[in-house]
């Protein structure tokens, strides 16, 4: 999930060895550094506090000398290291000083380490602090890192920050190393620091990522230009592109996941007819399942059950991905991978996307805090993708290999370059949307949509120049809105994830991925879910005479979509985000229409579709539609909206979202208004 929820991939992140475990590197053997750190080991006598080369940071009120101390008493070598005390509900730290920063350069990796212990178990940080300037302070992205766990003994710590990979030296000029006691501000702790070394080592040339600051491409198309009204122009004649009929897919969790369906753990098929006739006419032109291999029953009878369902369900198997990797962060063999392809192949059975591991960025940091095996590194992960990509196309020269990736640089860009020519399409996992109880729905359902769209149009950009020559793509292979809850409830139970706020965030972000043609295909987050769990639920076996608010959402969009995406022209109102609604927006970004607006012509020719979705909380917005090249004779329409913006996605009468909606037809001339926090659905003939 897995993309910041700026929707922005940020130079932010780095490789982190919590205990130096070697491994590969681009990098030539560290010298030392003039500018590495000063009184690093604290052996120079000073009697003030803290001694020299450190300085307190943070908040005035919080920089109290007697907290940061050169102490004698039991330091790792030599005769003193540094005490750092944090007083409960404080939120001091410490930095090293401005004075002697680490001056960056380009083509240099940097190898950090430092000796810590504590007065009690627990998590301190160590951080990287960047700045464009340091006179006057100008902050830049830098590197940042998981917290560490620091025991009662002493215990190295090890990092190492890549320049053109971690961070950029014409950016982050300055860096500054940053130790917190606690990550708790509420905990009394005590930290030890001791024998801070800084070194600096070549590049080999060539290795460092693209500067995404030096992307260009072109911006998302909204069509429609400010207007007082929905005002446009549509010539069936001026088609757009083919639709890529296959983003109106919903994913499912498990074979045999937290719900208990579609089977259990006995490996007994467990969805009543009712749900079954459900999913069925939700007419799904894709899915995806993970976790194959980690089911309690062997991966060949997870691949039979997973086509089962696809036939059950009319799903088509060529358009399911599979993924097989343990869920909380193991791996498996690369001869497993294949033995389950092979199966798939001798069984014939038309699966052909294989997405290898689900979220390795977030499984990895579970690794190395649990200890679990799994992913301990992206370097690690990528050698695992290069293995098990290999044996796949042996067996299956024609298979479409997905590379997950997210926002840390490590994560994103590095695996983008290191594995390029092995994989076929690109799983970004775009969710969106943070503390949406506090925001409003042109946020929700506009602003975070234009931003996550950006997104993916820069990692459309990195694909292309990472793989010339050759057609790669992207799935969406989990998406939605995705926010916690006021009282830090997890998404899943969180209303507006899936009540009317979430099908608008949804609604939008369909009709440019169907009109726009962003990427290949996705599959939406989740189709089954507790009835007590509504933040993504489609269908519930809880209630299974019910339907939440999202289904009836995919319902219409998937009978709403023709085979042409046709251009479009006019006006509609514009939403222009400020700080005072996201901090993070830059005046004058990220605005776009109102209500952004979908047509397409069904294989026939005979029918033209409309979907129009109303991010306005309070706007109604008047529409007026010419049609040329094709003769309206009548119309038909569907109303979906719901007017709590707290109310429970599961809804008890399809009736309390769902209404008939007209318009007027004169002459080519098409006239209705489109109710605030909603999305229209029509059909002319």
């Amino acid at each position: 999930m897995k993309f910041n929820k700026q929707g922005v991939l940020v130079f932010l992140s780095c490789v982190l060895f919590s205990v130096w475990l070697g491994g590969a590197s681009c990098a030539k053997p560290a010298k030392p550094i003039f500018n590495g750190v000063f009184n690093g080991d604290f052996e120079l006598f000073s009697d003030q506090n803290p001694p020299s080369g450190w300085e307190m940071w943070g908040a005035q009120k919080y920089k109290e000398p007697d907290n940061y101390v050169r102490d004698t008493t039991n330091p790792h070598s030599g005769k003193a290291c540094l005490r750092i005390y944090h007083p409960a509900g404080t939120d001091g730290y410490i930095v090293s000083s401005p004075k002697y920063p680490i001056r960056t350069k380009k083509g240099k990796s940097y190898s950090i380490s430092f000796w810590a212990r504590a007065d009690k178990p627990g998590r301190s940080l160590f951080e990287l602090t960047g700045y464009e300037s340091i006179n006057p302070f100008v902050d830049a992205p830098a590197p940042t890192f998981s917290p560490i766990e620091v025991g009662q003994e002493w215990k190295r710590f090890a990092f190492e920050i890549k320049e053109g990979f971690d961070f950029f030296a014409d950016q982050a000029r300055y860096l500054l190393l940053t130790f917190k006691t606690t990550t708790v501000a509420q905990e009394e702790r005590t930290l030890w620091i001791d024998d801070v070394i800084v070194t600096e080592g070549e590049l080999i040339p060539g290795q460092s990522l693209i500067d995404e600051r030096t992307l260009s491409y072109a911006p998302l198309q909204h069509r429609l230009k400010p207007g007082p009204e929905l005002a446009f122009t549509v010539d069936v004649q001026n088609r757009l592109r083919r639709v890529p009929q296959t983003v109106g897919g919903v994913a499912f969790h498990r074979l045999a996941g937290y719900t208990g369906q579609p089977f259990n753990q006995q490996g007994q098929y467990t969805l009543s007819p009712v749900l079954e006739k459900a999913i069925h006419d939700l007419q799904l032109p894709m899915t995806r399942f993970f976790g194959l291999g980690d089911e309690h029953f062997s991966l060949e009878e997870a691949i039979d059950k997973t086509a089962e369902v696809c036939k059950r369900l009319g799903i088509p198997q060529n358009q399911t991905v599979l993924e097989f990797e343990p869920q909380n962060g193991g791996k498996l063999a690369p001869e497993v991978w294949a033995r389950g392809v092979s199966h798939s192949l001798k069984k014939g059975y038309r699966f052909r996307y294989w997405e290898i591991a689900n979220e390795p960025e977030r499984t990895s940091r579970q690794t190395v805090r649990l200890k679990r095996e799994g992913f301990r590194s992206a370097e690690d992960y990528l050698n695992h993708f290069l293995r098990v990509s290999k044996e796949i196309r042996k067996l299956q020269p024609q298979a479409q290999i997905g590379l997950p990736i997210s926002d840390p640089p490590m994560w994103g860009s590095y695996l983008l370059n290191r594995a390029a020519g092995h994989y076929d399409f690109v799983v970004g996992h775009y969710y969106a949307v943070s503390k949406a109880h506090l925001r409003k729905l042109e946020e929700v359902a506009l602003t975070e949509n234009y931003k996550t769209l950006d997104t993916i149009l820069r990692i459309n950009e990195l694909i292309r120049l990472y793989n010339p020559g050759r057609e790669v793509y992207q799935l969406d292979t989990e998406w939605g809105m995705h926010s916690g809850g006021p009282n830090n409830e997890p998404p899943d139970e969180v209303k507006r994830n899936g009540n009317i706020f979430g099908i608008l965030h949804r609604a939008v972000r369909l009709i440019y991925y169907a009109r726009e043609g962003l990427l290949r295909g996705a599959t939406s987050w989740n189709l089954l879910s507790h009835a007590y769990e509504p933040g993504f639920g489609f269908v519930s076996q809880e209630a299974p005479d019910q339907r939440f608010m999202m289904y009836w959402l995919y319902y219409y969009f998937n009978r709403h979509l023709g085979e042409w995406a046709l251009d479009l022209s006019g006006t509609a109102p514009y939403f222009y985000p400020t700080p005072e609604d996201d901090l993070k927006i830059k005046p004058g970004t990220f605005s776009g229409p109102v209500t952004p607006t979908l047509v397409t012509q069904s294989r026939d020719g005979k029918k033209l579709y409309i979907i129009i979705a109303n991010g306005s909380w309070n706007q109604a917005v008047p529409c007026r539609a010419r049609i040329i090249n094709f003769k309206v004779i009548k119309a038909e329409g569907i109303l979906l909206s719901h007017p709590d913006p707290d109310g429970n996605p599961l809804l008890k009468r399809k009736e309390e979202a769902i209404s008939p909606y007209s318009v007027s037809i004169q002459d080519q001339n098409v006239a209705c208004i489109i109710p605030p926090h909603s999305v229209v659905f029509l059909t002319l003939f």
